[in-house]
């Protein structure tokens, strides 16, 4: 299974909690680091299990999630919608202000949105992460509608409440 992780573009906030998660999951077995990309953004971590780069351009980018099956990725709509517009699975992993890694929380919200629908699955910590890894094949989302003003009403309305 071809896995790109992606944490997207925020230069002044670092998301190496989630690198690690995956370094520790492919030492248990869970990932297989030799099938698996990671986009660290401004981060520059390194892994000695896969394969990290800092960013790349939009049609290198659609390339990656062309070939991967699964996404694990920050919960930005950018990034989120358009693995779903190509029927990808994916497992969003928000970054949390708990943990410094954005000034609030709007991830989160974004996270549970998305889910609620039926688009993707989703994880907090390594043990959420390897559940949603190992229950995968089970998981079958629900096909994404681009309906921008419908989708823009439900997450503006969300975030409101």
């Amino acid at each position: 299974m071809k896995v790109l992780v992606t944490i997207g573009s925020m230069v002044e906030k670092e998301f190496t909690r989630l690198f690690k998660v995956i370094d520790e999951l492919c030492e248990e077995g869970v990932l297989d680091g030799k099938e698996l990309t990671a986009q660290v953004g401004f981060d520059n971590y390194k892994s000695q299990y896969y394969k990290c780069f800092d960013m790349t351009a939009d049609e290198g980018f659609k390339r990656l999630i062309d070939e991967s099956d699964l996404i694990i990725a920050h919960a930005g709509t950018g990034t989120v919608i358009s693995s779903l517009k190509k029927g990808k699975k994916v497992i969003i992993f928000p970054r949390m202000a708990k943990y410094d890694e954005h000034y609030d929380d709007h991830q989160l919200e974004l996270a549970e949105l998305f889910t609620k629908q039926g688009y993707v699955l989703q994880a907090r910590d390594k043990e959420e992460l390897k559940e949603c890894i190992e229950h995968l094949d089970e998981f079958m989302p629900v096909p994404f509608n681009s309906n921008n003003s419908y989708m823009n009403k439900l997450v503006i309305d969300f975030i409101e409440k």
